[in-house]
């Protein structure tokens, strides 16, 4: 069975090595040559994950055409800000391919979720799947165990796809709730920014437990007024993937935070994470559909607006108090 992995970050490197691992024929786009170069002749990605070896089952090209074609699946991992225009580019031979997302987050131009955009272009979401859970790329890519949702439209074909795709180490939940899935993966990167902030000022676990709780809360809020089912935000995808991303020194949204935190120069001196556009895309949505998400807003000011850190803490803390479901 052939899997056509798009993308060469560490996410699509890990899916790609894992699958290669375990019996499938996979076949990684590259948008640059010199990684794709590097993975034929050299069996590794020298930018992301570059101490682990790909499977010989493994093969790049930089075309995306001859990585999809007679692929069973296709994964589709590219940054979120460039995930509509690579699919509009290759609509022809992306549009009868069964696709599974695994980027996070959501797109700034439209304040859409990836499902959205894709539909937008392809007309129809029935071939349409997203991948999210709490999976830090190098465990999956070293074989660790971990388990993840896969939620599509149709329910029975869902299940089949998960069976399908399902190893030992890598276990396969089915889901219905596409948007809650998209939503979880993409707001738990916020939160975890501010944790990372909180933890590197050394404000104390009790003010990260606060921060993941309510940030839970906040996500369940901007999820319910955009379709999504709560209790997907209880699962894998929602309270799994915000407890790792916020408490695991692997997540890169994390150490951004804790970086910011301890005042580790300017914020666009940082690596850019993909929470940083995601907070800027909720702080928009939310203002739009008028819902009150105060960690989304301190993010925001901290990140976008260049707040101190310290003022915007001290802000957040000393809000109004009130009942804890509201």
């Amino acid at each position: 069975m052939k899997i056509a992995i798009l993308g060469s970050g560490s996410w699509g490197t890990a899916l790609t090595i894992h699958f290669g691992r375990n019996g499938f024929e996979v076949i990684q786009w590259c948008r640059e040559k010199e990684i794709a170069d590097s993975i034929n002749r050299e069996r590794k990605n020298p930018l992301y994950l570059p101490s682990i070896l790909y499977p010989e089952t493994v093969k790049a090209t930089i075309s995306v055409k001859e990585a999809v074609e007679n692929a069973q699946f296709v994964f589709s991992v590219i940054p979120v800000q460039f995930t509509g225009s690579l699919w509009k580019e290759n609509k022809e031979v992306l549009k009868d391919k069964t696709l599974i997302c695994a980027s996070k987050g959501i797109e700034i131009s439209s304040l859409k979720t990836l499902s959205e955009v894709y539909k937008e272009i392809f007309g129809t979401i029935n071939n349409y799947y997203v991948l999210s859970g709490p999976t830090f790329a190098e465990e999956i890519a070293k074989g660790l165990p971990a388990a993840a949702v896969v939620a599509g439209k149709d329910r029975s074909e869902t299940l089949k796809l998960v069976k399908t795709l399902s190893t030992v180490t890598f276990r396969l939940y089915a889901s219905t709730d596409i948007k809650g899935v998209e939503l979880g993966g993409a707001l738990k990167n916020v939160v975890a920014i501010a944790t990372g902030i909180s933890d590197g000022m050394g404000l104390g676990n009790n003010a990260r437990a606060a921060i993941i709780t309510r940030g839970l809360h906040e996500i369940k809020k901007l999820g319910k007024l955009l379709g999504a089912k709560e209790e997907t935000f209880y699962g894998l995808s929602g309270l799994g993937d915000l407890v790792l991303t916020c408490t695991g020194d692997l997540s890169r949204n994390r150490q951004f935070g804790l970086a910011i935190g301890r005042g580790e120069g300017k914020v666009d001196e940082k690596f850019v994470v993909e929470g940083v556009h995601t907070v800027e895309a909720v702080y928009r949505l939310a203002k739009e559909l008028n819902v009150e998400m105060p960690i989304v807003n301190a993010v925001y000011k901290i990140v976008h607006e260049r707040q101190s850190p310290q003022e915007v803490m001290k802000e957040l803390l000393s809000r109004p108090v009130k009942e804890e479901t509201t």
